[in-house]
């Protein structure tokens, strides 16, 4: 099942993407982000900013094939396909979240100074947003352009493409999880006990209860099926109108995202160190164990590689039987392989 194993020098809690040419990316605790070819070689590997931060969050990559990717100590940085430096932007604050492309190019990122960023594509400020409290979880953009950020502040923001507010909806136990968008408008968002699912207006649609946290984005699988996995060790399997479908258990918290294959078959890692692939009727289709714990979301390559990073600080290809991304909204973290983050 195995095809490949990369080592880096630092645990990958950072999720990878995959370029239109197959290049996987991913960025790992040793400063360093990494291109490697299919055949699970190294392309190359750069310091973003030179003396690069670590790198706990996802790329993401560009029409042109700019990748973008942030450090923690606080820069955006542009990285040409080649893996040379394109250009790189302070912000004023430590970055968590993963950057977002909007349709129009501007890169959309969350900081600890408390503002969301839109920046253009040649590195220029477009707008900056500023929220209540830091900004931890990657955006999300709808299909008419409005960016939905989460804040430690408690509230899921909906933001215009101009830098106004829309809305702010108000979650009392705190935003814990990147946002993700249904065809419908929905806004799914996970907190410290519940799961939120928010019409497009703001008005709360319905929520269901966990009892424990949810840092796992949701995503969507064809048949509409809502996946997220939570700390208390169970992926959940969820109707979009709020009904307990089934819960998988895993041996330990699942902080991973899930991923969808086309035949339905959903991939999630687990703090017990195993990359689970379960069948939509929430049996399992079998495990793969790594040498430590997985909070790294997967990716699935065309071919049907599974690529997930380990905190043991590989990189691992696993061959399956889903030949691509599942067909639907939001199959994944970020909701497409290029890590753009919006619906299309």
């Amino acid at each position: 099942m195995l095809k490949w194993k990369f080592k880096t020098d630092g645990a990958i809690s950072s999720s990878p993407v995959i370029g239109k040419d197959g290049t996987i990316y991913v960025g790992s605790d040793d400063y360093r982000l990494y291109a490697i070819n299919p055949d699970g070689s190294l392309k190359w590997k750069a310091a973003a900013n030179g003396s690069l931060g670590l790198i706990h969050t996802s790329p993401a990559i560009g029409e042109d094939g700019t990748i973008y990717v942030q450090e923690e100590n606080g820069y955006l940085c542009a990285i040409n396909p080649d893996g040379s430096s394109k250009w790189k932007l302070e912000t004023n604050g430590s970055i968590f979240s993963s950057p977002v492309i909007g349709e129009d190019g501007t890169i959309y990122v969350g900081g600890s100074d408390y503002c969301l960023y839109a920046i253009n594509p040649d590195g220029s400020l477009r707008w900056k947003f500023e929220v209540g409290d830091y900004i931890r979880f990657s955006p999300a953009i709808g299909a008419d352009g409005t960016i939905y950020v989460g804040s430690k502040d408690n509230y899921l923001y909906a933001i215009t493409p101009d830098g106004l507010l829309k809305w702010k909806f108000e979650i009392s136990d705190g935003v814990y999880s990147s946002p993700t968008v249904d065809k419908d408008g929905t806004i799914y968002v996970g907190s410290l006990v519940e799961f939120y699912a928010v019409n497009s207006d703001g008005t709360l649609k319905w929520k269901y209860e966990t009892n424990s946290t949810i840092t796992s984005s949701v995503v969507i699988g064809e048949d509409g099926i809502i996946y997220v996995g939570v700390f208390d060790k169970y992926l959940y399997a969820i109707t979009p109108d709020g009904l307990l479908k089934w819960c998988f258990e895993a041996g330990e918290a699942i902080r991973s995202s899930p991923a969808i294959g086309k035949d339905g078959i959903i991939y999630v890692g687990s703090e017990d160190t195993y990359l689970y692939a379960i069948n939509p009727d929430g049996e399992l289709e079998w495990k793969f164990k790594t040498d430590d714990e997985i909070h790294s979301s997967p990716a699935i390559g065309a071919d049907g590689t599974i690529y997930v990073g380990s905190n043991d600080g590989y990189l691992y290809a696993i061959q399956s039987t889903s030949k691509g991304l599942a067909d639907s909204i939001w199959p994944k973290f970020k909701c497409n392989n290029l890590g753009t983050g919006r619906v299309e």
